[in-house]
């Protein structure tokens, strides 16, 4: 099994009806339209969880996880929702959201301190999975 798995802003299916969907459905970079858009280019994606894994139903047997969220991004609900299905089934996992961020922003982690410092989280949670450290310390 992989030591563990970090998932950045990742779009996983969730709800696009509610919570960040709609609160964050014109946000920059990455809006509701452009993950509607997206979730109809693969065709049987709605029913197949390896392209919407928040519809699978078996969270069993997965590495530890977690799910980084932008706070300013439509499918920033998703990271928690993941995290919460992983940890329902006995799994480890946990979620982070990076306050005032958008979705790409690590793009900007030369620039902006605070992509920069979340860049740095990350590479922290990295080398405590690749550690056996669980929880990551940059994270509790």
């Amino acid at each position: 099994m992989p030591l563990g798995q970090v998932l950045i802003y990742p779009g996983l299916g969730g709800d696009m009806d509610k919570g960040s969907y709609l609160t964050h459905a014109h946000a920059p970079m990455l809006t509701r339209a452009d993950v509607v858009m997206a979730a109809g280019i693969r065709q049987n994606a709605a029913v197949d969880p390896t392209a919407v894994p928040l519809r699978d139903t078996d969270f069993t047997g997965l590495p530890p996880t977690v799910c980084i969220a932008a706070e300013c991004d439509p499918i920033a609900d998703d990271s928690a929702a993941y995290a919460a299905a992983i940890t329902a089934a006995g799994g480890r996992a946990l979620a982070m959201t990076e306050p005032g961020l958008v979705h790409g922003y690590l793009r900007a982690r030369h620039s902006v301190p605070r992509a920069a410092a979340s860049f740095t989280r990350i590479c922290d949670v990295l080398t405590d999975l690749a550690q056996g450290i669980w929880p990551p310390r940059s994270i509790q």
